[in-house]
């Protein structure tokens, strides 16, 4: 892209960039939009001022591989360079950039939104959750007597029955919760990619959040509200990303769980559901993952289990000289 966007100082860009993240319809998660900001903000800085083609986009990926980046984070952040190429290049379509550059910007960007994903796959970061680890992450909610203790405890049943993204769970909406019998219920999670999944409360997890929504009651509203130190449910105001981060530190000291993450949670789900039989199909769904592909990084289950179903395929052959 041109002299007009691309070449100006990083400041000034990394400020449009934030106006278009805001003004774009199509980006509807917070959680997306802090990570859009993030990397388009690293990449201004790296380029320094030079002109954005595809050959530096694709040496920028290259590099990024080069640090050591996995390719599910490369192509993270190619995302975001693709998306602010395609949003320079409306920009220009409609006139709201300098006429003299306008073709050129518009070929430029479309080259730039071009720009192919990197390849190649990295062993999962983070580590399982063992039944145990959850068991007392359960007790040490459960000894919290106050309000906290309970909204906490349904939280992280939730994570653990659902697989959801902790973004997911801190935007929930008591809407989002349908009983089906008892208290068991279907839970619609707006995910990424403004898609919604269905997924499916039970047995523990079905308890534990009601137990909640009997403190909570069920007026709309954020599914999970904020409780003060005193105790208090601060009635209409949800919980942070940022609050359940430290939240589930909390509870993890307490539960003697080192090193402990939402997304421990996540892939703890898809292990289990494949490990239980499950096909990869229905785990991506559950997980909404837009390709098989990505939910077959989460599958933990080694060589036995590939030699097990190679060897249940029979030929109809015998060595020679065998009866």
């Amino acid at each position: 892209m041109t002299q007009a966007i691309i070449t100006q100082a990083s400041g000034k860009t990394l400020a449009q960039i934030k106006r278009e993240i805001a003004r774009d319809p199509r980006l509807k998660s917070d959680n997306t939009k802090r990570g859009y900001l993030h990397d388009l903000g690293a990449f201004e800085d790296w380029r320094a001022g030079r002109p954005t083609s595809k050959l530096l986009v694709e040496e920028y990926a290259a590099r990024l591989q080069a640090e050591g980046k996995s390719p599910n984070t490369v192509n993270r952040i190619l995302a975001a360079i693709r998306w602010w190429a395609r949003r320079v290049g409306d920009l220009a379509f409609e006139g709201r950039l300098p006429k003299a550059d306008r073709e050129e910007i518009i070929t430029q960007a479309a080259r730039v939104a071009a720009v192919k994903d990197v390849t190649g796959t990295r062993p999962q970061r983070g580590r399982q959750i063992t039944p145990g680890e959850l068991a007392a992450l359960m007790q040490a909610c459960q000894a919290d007597p106050t309000p906290a203790g309970a909204r906490d405890a349904a939280i992280i049943a939730l994570a653990w029955a659902t697989g959801a993204r902790r973004s997911e769970l801190a935007e929930l909406q008591r809407s989002n919760f349908i009983k089906t019998a008892d208290d068991e219920g279907d839970l619609r999670i707006h995910g990424k990619g403004d898609k919604m999944r269905t997924v499916y409360i039970y047995n523990g997890a079905a308890a534990a959040l009601a137990d909640w929504l009997t403190i909570r009651g069920d007026d709309d509203g954020p599914l999970f509200y904020a409780v003060n130190k005193g105790g208090r449910v601060i009635v209409g105001h949800g919980v942070s990303d940022e609050a359940l981060a430290q939240m589930l530190a909390k509870r993890a000291g307490r539960a003697g769980a080192s090193n402990l993450t939402w997304h421990d949670f996540r892939r703890s789900f898809a292990g289990n559901l494949l490990d239980n039989g499950a096909d990869l199909v229905t785990v991506q769904k559950l997980m909404g993952h837009s390709s098989p592909t990505t939910t077959s990084n989460y599958d933990r289950r080694g060589d036995e289990v590939k030699r097990r179903a190679s060897k249940s395929l029979y030929v109809p052959y015998h060595k020679r000289g065998s009866k």
